[in-house]
């Protein structure tokens, strides 16, 4: 549906507001390696203007690059000279789509105190680089227990030029068999809850990690997580567990955080022929992007230049393959000190026996 501009408005201070979303799709396998990636680059835009001018966008589109002609009160300082190649391209209905087949320039009239999608495009994203956020998991089945467990590394700068940006809002998903999500419900007045995961922090005595280290806690929670909240959504059918931000204020990159979940079945629970096999991560960064997109400059018609703002935001999904491991059965030493009866003692038993019985 077309959207115009259909009448110009005064305003006192003119304002043009300009945010680029990265989506960013990873799938990885159990060990980390990437088999696939994909990304995609959404342009939003909210003005406020008076009349009814047109505007001008500059992006750092390779075809442009030396052929740009802007005014110095137009640019938008940059921290960045590296070019893209801009792939699917497609406009709003404000845009000129003939001027950009023709110059490679983004003019549009864009509506009155509406946000829009400008323009999206596809980006083929750097290889062998280093994700923001690694992750292995592993689920550890021992007869009828199972265990689920995650560890969340955060490595260090992302690079040069921004320095350490958090990862924010990271929820992972670890789907759950329909016939296991009672493990994690708790009826309540009048409704069902969900089991909230405990917070196991380290003691305050210096060197008591060394003492307690091989004592087990004496009431084990089915959840357990050392930052954040963990719990069953019943909306993604899945333990969810949350972080608000990663790395938090005063601590440093290359810290483990570790999440564990430990289901106990009974003779009754069913155990389902194929267990979940991936589990999904989320999680935006500020100030970032992985496509390198710039938004350069942005003219207007207008002959007072108003407020411009820009916004980076870059948005990660991932879906990362689970290990399906064994669990170790008798304990080792009860193994190790196991004394076999000798065939000649279980023998002369045998014979003793039957004289008896004669």
């Amino acid at each position: 549906m077309p959207a115009v501009r259909d009448r110009a408005l005064t305003y006192k201070t003119e304002e043009v507001q300009l945010t680029a979303v990265d989506e960013f799709y990873v799938e990885q396998d159990k060990i980390g390696r990437i088999q696939r990636q994909i990304a995609r680059v959404r342009v939003f835009a909210l003005a406020f203007l008076s009349g009814m001018p047109d505007l001008e966008l500059g992006v750092n589109d390779l075809p442009r690059q030396g052929k740009e002609v802007v005014g110095r009160h137009d640019i938008i300082p940059v921290i960045t000279e590296e070019w893209i190649r801009l792939e699917d391209v497609e406009f709003h209905s404000c845009v000129s789509k003939n001027e950009f087949d023709e110059t490679r320039t983004i003019k549009f009239r864009p509506p009155d105190a509406c946000y829009i999608e400008l323009f999206r495009f596809r980006i083929r994203p750097p290889k062998n680089r280093e994700l923001p956020l690694q992750i292995r998991s592993q689920i550890i089945t021992t007869g009828t227990k199972i265990e689920i467990r995650s560890d969340i590394l955060i490595p260090g700068f992302i690079s040069r030029k921004y320095g350490q940006i958090p990862c924010e809002d990271i929820a992972v998903r670890f789907p759950i068999p329909e016939c296991w999500i009672y493990l994690f419900r708790v009826e309540k007045h009048f409704k069902y809850g969900s089991i909230k995961a405990s917070h196991r922090r380290t003691g305050k005595i210096k060197g008591i990690e060394r003492f307690l280290g091989a004592v087990e806690t004496l009431e084990q929670t089915p959840l357990e997580v050392s930052s954040g909240t963990a719990k069953y959504e019943h909306h993604h059918k899945a333990i969810v567990w949350r972080i608000p931000k990663l790395p938090k204020e005063g601590q440093g990159s290359y810290t483990t955080h570790t999440f564990v979940c430990r289901i106990n079945l009974t003779a009754f629970d069913q155990i389902p022929e194929k267990l979940p096999s991936h589990c999904y991560v989320e999680f935006t960064m500020p100030a970032t992007n992985v496509s390198h997109v710039t938004l350069r400059s942005l003219s207007v018609t207008n002959p007072d230049p108003p407020e411009k703002y820009v916004r980076y935001l870059s948005r990660h999904e991932y879906a990362v393959e689970m290990e399906h491991t064994q669990g170790q059965g008798p304990n080792a030493y009860v193994t190790a000190t196991q004394v076999d009866k000798p065939p000649e003692l279980q023998t002369s038993v045998k014979e003793e026996s039957d004289s008896d019985s004669d």
